[in-house]
C-alpha cells in the first residue's frame, strides 16, 4: 500500500513540475512572438537603435524652422534637426533624416520605416492613443496667415473665402475642432495641401486667401519675407485657433528609446546646449523641458 501511495505521489509531483515548466514555456513564447512584456520590449527599443548605430527620424522636410530643405544647399536643417543631431552625437549614433508624407506618418512609424517622428509634432488625445508620446519640449499655437496687403482683419472677414491647411496636420485638427466650427462653416472652401511650401505658393498666387498653420512656422515665413505675410490679429494679439505642445512620437512600447532621448535632452537643458540651439532659431530659449 505504501509503495502504491509513494508511486501516486511521485506521479502527482511530476505532473506539477511539468505543468510549471509548461507555464514557463508559454511565458517565454509570449515574450518572443511580438507580444513582448513591457520591460523586455522597452529595453529592446533602445538596444536595437544602439546596435544599428543610427536613429531614423521621420519628418516633413518643408516645415521651417523645425525641419526643412535649405533652398541653397538642399540640406535638411532646422531647430528639431539640430536638437536631434546633438542628441545622437551624445549617444554615439548616426542621425538619419527620412522625409515622409505627413498624412502617412503613423503608418511609417508603426511599419518600422522610422524610429520616431520629431518635427513640430503636436500632442493630441488621438495621437496619444496610437503612439507613445514624450513629455512636451515646446509650446505652439495654430493661427491664420494671410497676405500682408489683403483686407482681412479677423476670422469673420474670411467668410466665403478659401483657406488652405496641410492634410493630417495640427492645423487640420484645429480647423475641425468644435470650438472653431463657426469659422470653418463660414468659409467658402477649404483646400487640403500636402506641404506648406505648396500652400505658400497658393497664397502668393491668390488661389487661397489664408493658411491655417503653426505660429512658429508662420512667424518663420514672415521673417524670411518681410512685408509679404501677416498673422490675423484682434486687439493687437494673434488670433489662435488652438494652443498646443510639441512632443516626440515613438511606437507604443518603445519606452527605453524615448527615455534615452529625453534624458539626453534634459542634460542639454542643464548644460545650456538646448538654450543655445533655441536661441539660434528663435532668438531666445522657447523650450519647456
Amino acid at each position: 500500500m505504501k509503495k502504491i501511495l509513494a508511486m501516486l505521489m511521485a506521479i502527482l509531483m511530476f505532473g506539477t513540475v511539468a505543468a510549471g515548466c509548461g507555464g514557463n514555456d508559454a511565458t517565454e513564447n509570449n515574450s518572443t512572438d511580438g507580444s513582448t512584456s513591457e520591460v523586455g520590449g522597452a529595453e529592446e527599443s533602445w538596444t536595437k537603435v544602439e546596435s544599428a548605430g543610427k536613429l531614423v527620424l521621420g519628418l516633413d522636410d518643408s516645415f521651417p524652422p523645425m525641419g526643412y530643405k535649405d533652398p541653397e544647399t538642399g540640406e535638411i536643417v532646422g531647430f528639431d534637426v539640430d536638437l536631434a543631431k546633438e542628441v545622437c552625437s551624445r549617444l554615439g549614433i548616426e542621425l538619419v533624416l527620412q522625409p515622409i508624407v505627413w498624412e502617412t506618418k503613423e503608418t511609417e512609424l508603426n511599419g518600422g520605416n522610422i524610429d520616431c517622428i520629431w518635427n513640430g509634432f503636436t500632442a493630441t488625445p488621438e495621437r496619444e492613443e496610437a503612439m507613445l508620446l514624450s513629455a512636451p519640449y515646446m509650446q505652439n499655437t495654430q493661427v491664420v496667415m494671410v497676405a500682408e496687403g489683403s483686407d482681412f482683419t479677423d476670422l469673420a472677414s474670411l467668410a466665403g473665402k478659401t483657406v488652405a491647411v496641410q492634410s493630417g496636420s495640427s492645423g487640420d485638427n484645429a480647423l475641425n475642432a468644435d470650438e472653431n466650427a463657426d469659422f470653418k462653416n463660414s468659409l467658402g472652401n477649404i483646400i487640403k495641401i500636402q506641404d506648406y511650401l505648396s500652400a505658400i505658393t497658393e497664397l502668393e498666387n491668390g488661389t487661397v486667401d489664408g493658411i491655417v498653420l503653426d505660429e512658429k512656422v508662420a512667424t518663420n515665413y514672415i521673417n524670411m519675407k518681410p512685408g509679404k505675410y501677416r498673422i490675423l490679429e484682434a486687439d493687437g494679439k494673434e488670433i489662435t485657433l488652438s494652443e498646443e505642445e510639441y512632443v516626440i512620437a515613438f511606437r507604443k512600447g518603445d519606452q527605453a528609446l524615448m527615455e534615452k532621448i529625453m534624458e539626453t535632452l534634459k542634460e542639454m537643458k542643464e548644460d545650456g546646449k538646448l538654450a543655445e540651439i533655441s536661441t539660434k532659431w528663435f532668438e531666445e530659449d522657447v523650450t519647456t523641458i
